[in-house]
């Protein structure tokens, strides 16, 4: 009998189809003192969701490289929902970071792969979570991650308290009633009342997630939670900061007009969480168990330094691009800052290269990197990435306060722009847009916003480089001293 080929059902949403989401439900964003139901009916949130739009879009202009068979039934779904179980997978995942990366230059830290990679390490490591009798905690968490990536969900978390006093343990900061607790139990679900920190991409977002940030202290089960719900949940609400986008041209503002992915304080007003949406609850030994044991430290620095590495490219290559369009790059001291950004681009490759050369199976079954390499990185990022602002400024100069605006070069004085404000390498609008890009990197709202991301999205500089320390295999170094110390 002869068969017949079908074609495996696409699970992976286009952009249009992300958008049609967003329309829907009765979300409770709040920006400016305006509440907002759908991000696509305000100027200063549309073009964010357009440019997350265009991530969703890749999957299918690039199925062999963002796309993979399910599991479970071969439907065609996104790689970064794998959970890896060889270094060819660990390869693959991160090519497809790298894409999805390359389509915002890196700016946009939180695009759904983010918690994708999360999630499927949540996933892999059920036995983590399965620990003290959590067994149901553990498959509505195996059940959640089948969801996120049949569904193709979009998700943000919240997983840091307020800052209110950090001298006093969560329980105790405003008598414990700011940070995000449980109050009690329905006949659907537990009941969960305080506010968490810090939701970017919340008006973007299908789904919220709730996982440990810091350790808790034993006597705080009701601070120990983790579980998922839908943004549009009755009870929840977000508090965005300013936008960034302003409804601005792309001309003026490539970067901020497009991907400003927006943050926000997450607010539950005793939210009913689903008993098949909760992970973990009452669990404080757990609350730390599940990202020291689950290897989500290794499998989220894979994704967010491939990220970082695509935004350290972008730099380099706008530094180049300066360099050489006003003809300052014949001067050495212009080629040694260009150099240093080189370098920090290449050390992170390098670093990626040497995580992927030296993963192993965990005791999970799961593919782990090998995170030395990245606990190196997450030391020096943040420190790295103002640095690369402050060598674009010295590289760019006077120039990036001499940048007049689109109205300006296609108004009534614009003949005068194409003479007075061409440059070696190009002409006065290509210098323009130039330098209103570069500008944009470093130093308007959003520069602004990104340099203070890349220093805390991973934790700070000075806490992940005394870590990196502690947890360092000082056997071998030792080794060496002591060989001289002997008789």
């Amino acid at each position: 009998m002869a068969t017949t080929e079908t074609t495996p059902k696409v699970r992976a949403r286009t952009g249009q189809q992300f958008l049609e989401g967003l329309a829907r439900g009765e979300r409770e964003i709040w920006l400016e003192g305006e509440r907002i139901g759908n991000p696509l009916e305000h100027p200063k949130l549309e073009q964010g969701a357009r440019s997350l739009a265009r991530v969703f879009d890749l999957q299918h202009e690039h199925p062999d490289e963002l796309l993979m068979p399910s599991p479970d039934d071969g439907s065609l779904v996104g790689v970064t929902h794998l959970i890896p179980r060889s270094r060819d997978d660990l390869e693959r995942r991160r090519r497809a970071f790298e894409l999805i990366a390359g389509a915002t230059a890196g700016m946009m830290g939180r695009t759904p792969d983010y918690l994708n990679v999360t999630f499927a390490c949540f996933a892999g490591r059920a036995d983590v979570w399965a620990r003290r009798g959590n067994e149901r905690g553990a498959a509505n968490i195996v059940s959640y991650q089948k969801e996120m990536r049949d569904r193709d969900l979009s998700t943000t978390h919240s997983i840091i308290n307020p800052q209110v006093d950090r001298s006093k343990p969560e329980a105790e900061q405003a008598a414990g009633e700011v940070a995000l607790h449980k109050v009690g139990e329905a006949s659907e679900g537990i009941v969960v009342r305080g506010a968490r920190m810090l939701a970017t991409l919340a008006p973007f977002a299908d789904e919220l997630s709730v996982y440990p940030g810091s350790d808790i202290r034993p006597q705080d089960g009701n601070y120990a939670l983790a579980f998922a719900i839908p943004i549009a949940t009755p009870g929840l609400k977000f508090v965005c900061r300013d936008s960034f986008a302003k409804g601005r041209s792309a001309f003026d503002y490539p970067l901020s007009s497009r991907f400003d992915e927006m943050d926000a304080v997450a607010i539950f007003d005793d939210v009913v969480v689903p008993w098949e949406r909760v992970f973990l609850c009452g669990d404080p030994v757990g609350y730390s168990e599940v990202i020291t044991d689950t290897g989500w430290r290794g499998h989220i620095m894979h994704q967010a330094f491939t990220r970082a590495y695509v935004k350290l490219l972008f730099a380099f290559g706008i530094g180049h691009l300066l360099g050489n369009t006003t003809g300052v790059v014949r001067f050495d001291h212009i080629q040694e800052k260009l150099g240093q950004i080189w370098n920090m681009v290449e050390l992170t490759r390098s670093a990626i290269v040497a995580a992927e050369a030296g993963s192993a199976l965990d005791e999970g079954g799961v593919w782990y990197p090998d995170d030395r390499p990245f606990l190196a990185l997450r030391g020096e990022m943040p420190k790295w990435m103002p640095r690369v602002n402050e060598l674009l400024q010295l590289i760019g100069g006077g120039g990036f306060m001499c940048t007049p605006s689109e109205a300006d070069v296609n108004g009534p004085i614009g003949e005068a722009i194409a003479v007075y404000f061409q440059a070696a390498g190009a002409d006065a609008e290509r210098r323009i847009r130039l330098f209103r890009l570069a500008w944009d990197f470093v130093g308007s709202d959003l520069g602004g916003r990104g340099e203070l991301y890349e220093r805390f999205y991973l934790s700070d500089s000075y806490r992940m480089t005394a870590l990196a320390y502690t947890i360092a295999d000082k056997t071998r170094a030792v080794e060496l001293v002591e060989q001289f110390l002997r008789d």
